[in-house]
């Protein structure tokens, strides 16, 4: 249940870690030592934590990962989790080429046994977060494609028809494009309500509530 296994020995490395961090669910104790900081909500590329008590981890060591992405339905938040499931139903340190993806279908809605950590010092906001707020625009005559990510160097999951009303939970900036009606260059990408497809602000008529269309 190594932070080794989180995807590759690279993850590892690329956070800066020399040390051992013991089992999942001890590592709440040992990520602050090492300069991490805890978050109260999940973030794309945070190191999540869950106790034994969550399920889907394992019942004596708990599971740690990436989060992948997340997920709101019925106004739950869902994690998917990126990690080295190696040896059974739980993370170890030998060879992590075994990445695995996993959808966890319980909720973290106000779970104490869930955890997110970031590196560094968090008194400043990030950069670049994701928004949540719910809101509508309606597609362009033309369509627009949907994309698993807040960018056109995302795949893309499907095709939204022309002239829909269609409904957000979330926004974030990405990949720059140019606005169909304004010709002017739009950041803004919105997230389709409970799912984890975006689309680009510039092909949606309507607005993201307090948002402009460039950082």
């Amino acid at each position: 249940m190594k932070l080794l296994a989180l995807a590759n020995v690279s993850d590892k490395n690329r956070f800066g870690i020399t040390t051992s961090v013991g089992n999942a669910k001890d590592m709440i104790y040992s990520l602050p030592n090492l300069g991490f900081t805890r978050i109260s909500n999940p973030q794309v590329g945070a190191i999540v934590i869950m106790q034994p008590s969550f399920r889907g981890a394992h019942p004596t060591y708990g599971h740690v990962g990436l989060v992948e992405r997340t997920s709101v339905r019925n106004g739950n938040t869902y994690l998917t989790v990126r990690g080295a499931n190696q040896g059974g139903n739980w993370f170890t340190e030998s060879n992590c080429s075994n990445v695995a993806i996993v959808d966890f279908v319980t909720p973290v809605n106000g779970r104490s046994d869930v955890s997110y950590w970031v590196k560094g010092n968090t008194s400043t906001p990030p950069t670049n977060p994701i928004r949540y707020v719910s809101f509508s625009g309606t597609s362009a005559s033309s369509g627009v494609n949907a994309r698993s990510g807040p960018g056109t160097n995302f795949g893309i999951t499907r095709r939204v028809a022309g002239n829909q009303r269609v409904y957000f939970d979330a926004w974030q900036y990405g990949t720059t494009e140019r606005d169909l009606w304004l010709g002017t260059s739009d950041a803004r990408w919105y997230r389709i309500s409970g799912t984890n497809e975006w689309v680009a602000s510039a092909f949606i008529y309507g607005n993201a509530p307090s948002s402009r269309p460039m950082p």
